[in-house]
């Protein structure tokens, strides 16, 4: 870029004198002004980007941001702020390649480890997001930003006194930081101050600087608090209003052809016509797991899933797994459309063998060892793809979990999951129960059409009786009861359990999670007529009348 001339090189240097001070606000106006008087300085491009993705304009910020690479393509601070707006726009892959671009021409840049480590955190890397900010902390002890991201990540794990560390530490250099605000009101939360949660939160949000994200979880934040507090109508609400800024964004940065809804009705249609002779299991003769058994945990998202894992898990006899990718995705593909089904149903051993060659592998690397003992997968969602489960693993026993459909649907709406087709539904009141019927409705055809045996266990009879729940299992998977069964809690604070329910399941066995459906009234009445028909069926008491608590 050429040399600016004398005005304009007086306005970058007003900027940059805003900037070393820390007066953003100043710094975005004086950038507005030359922007508009015609400039166009990487700097100055920049902050009228940097004002455009603060007001959600996100695609407008990319243009201005574009513009600004064809003046300065190797500008590092242009670059980042390309991968602020594709996190924002939740696209964490293209986000990651943008921050690494610009670390590759500036490794010292706080900003973009700090971006980096908000990308690999979406793309699940945990471990790698917290090295990225804690390197942004060490080369900027200034910057509020990757103090604030820590604070959430100890947060999430919920280890709370680094929690507040970290968020103090972020707070001292810029009040209001959201990330860090809302790591010291979970905090507060769990220390039982939910009253001062909900304070800080509301200030957080008044500020009306908060991405749709951050919004989304101060909402869903304040939600978790005012339940805490008996207030579980007005924290549905607040629920409510936290999904609808948070899954659109999702729902786009997915780009899926199918949701999980439309995939669900699709499957129902398939089967409904389906001849089962056509899905007659394919002669397994290999020994690839060289289990005694195998068991897939199956049904939906928390419907007691990872407290029956637990159970299992305590048994001498069975090794368990939660919720890995053990299934490659590519046999997922089977069901991505009619053509893959048909495809799927004249499979043959030699086409079979290979998969589950793939699958007894990724078992392992997740370090298990499943000879000689009954393996059990949990995979609460792959309800969805029996199918494949049925034509590859045709000595395999499902094992599926009811819980109230009421809670179970509440449940999931109220937690966060990583998005992908079938999660997105989740986040909308009225598709979450849809979805929740579509799946019961499949497993029924799948029992119909399939060769696979089921067992039926329902969450809260474990509760009530968990001896009568266990040998009913056992007799199911064919083993000897175990009385270690019992010692579920201790066989849960060894292991890494990565759903929301592990501290729940670490309390033991409560009756407080049952019926809480009830509470939230007039707020689920949409929910209401579609989960009614299956609640009667599985034998769950019937609404008191619409909108009663």
């Amino acid at each position: 870029m050429s040399e600016v001339s004398g005005p304009a090189r007086a306005s970058i240097h007003d900027i940059e004198a805003a900037l070393d001070g820390r007066d953003m606000d100043r710094a975005i106006a004086l950038a507005q002004r030359a922007y508009a008087q015609g400039m166009r300085h990487p700097l100055v491009l920049n902050l009228v980007a940097y004002k455009l993705e603060l007001d959600d304009r996100i695609d407008e910020a990319l243009g201005v941001l574009n513009e600004a690479l064809r003046f300065a393509p190797n500008d590092p601070f242009v670059i980042n702020s390309i991968g602020v707006c594709y996190s924002k726009l939740a696209k964490p892959e293209n986000a990651l390649a943008a921050f690494d671009a610009a670390l590759a021409i500036d490794p010292s840049l706080a900003h973009a480890h700090n971006g980096r480590g908000l990308a690999l955190l979406s793309l699940g890397d945990k471990e790698a997001a917290r090295l990225a900010q804690l390197r942004a902390a060490e080369l900027d002890p200034q910057f509020p930003e990757p103090l604030g991201a820590l604070a959430a990540l100890a947060a999430e794990d919920k280890i709370w006194d680094e929690a507040r560390d970290y968020a103090e530490r972020a707070l001292r250099l810029e009040a209001n930081q959201p990330a860090a605000s809302l790591a010291m009101a979970g905090f507060e939360l769990n220390a039982g101050d939910a009253a001062a949660a909900i304070g800080r939160i509301d200030a957080l949000i008044a500020t009306g600087r908060l991405t749709r994200l951050h919004l989304a979880n101060a909402l869903n934040l304040r939600g978790d608090a005012k339940e805490a507090l008996g207030r579980a109508p007005e924290a549905m609400v607040d629920y409510i209003a936290a999904n609808r800024e948070s899954r659109p964004l999702h729902v786009a940065a997915l780009n899926a052809g199918e949701l999980g809804l439309d995939m669900a009705e699709r499957l129902i249609a398939y089967f409904e016509a389906a001849d089962p002779a056509d899905w007659r299991p394919i002669p397994d003769g290999d020994d690839l797991g060289r289990e005694r058994g195998h068991v897939f945990l199956v049904g939906f998202a928390r419907s007691g899933t990872t407290l029956l894992e637990q159970v299992l898990a305590s048994h001498a006899d069975i090794v368990a797994l939660e919720e890995k990718q053990t299934v490659d995705p590519a046999i997922l593909e089977f069901v991505k459309d009619n053509a893959s089904l048909d495809r799927l149903k004249t499979l043959d051993e030699a086409g079979a063998r290979e998969w589950r060659e793939l699958y007894w592998n990724r078992v392992r690397e997740f370090g298990v060892e499943p000879a000689g003992k009954v393996f059990v997968d949990k995979l609460p969602l792959h309800t969805f793809y029996l199918p494949v489960i049925a034509k590859l693993f045709p000595r395999a026993k499902i094992l599926f979990a009811l819980r109230d459909p009421r809670d179970v649907v509440i449940s999931c709406f109220k937690h966060r999951f990583r998005p992908n087709p079938l999660t997105v539904e989740l986040a909308d009141l009225e598709r979450a129960a849809r979805i929740y019927a579509a799946a019961m409705r499949l497993a029924e055809l799948y029992r119909e059409k399939l060769t696979l045996p089921f067992h039926i266990h329902q969450h809260e009879h474990l509760v009530e009786d968990l001896d009568a729940a266990s040998q009913a299992i056992c007799e199911f998977i064919g083993l000897p009861w175990d009385a270690n069964m019992r010692n579920f809690v201790e066989t849960a604070n060894k292991r890494e359990i990565r759903t929301p329910s592990a501290g729940q399941v670490r309390r033991g066995l409560y009756r407080d999670g049952i019926a809480q459906w009830r509470k939230y009234g007039s707020t689920i009445d949409v929910i209401q007529p579609i989960l009614r028909p299956w609640a009667e069926q599985f034998g769950y008491p019937a609404a008191q009348g619409t909108g009663s608590p």
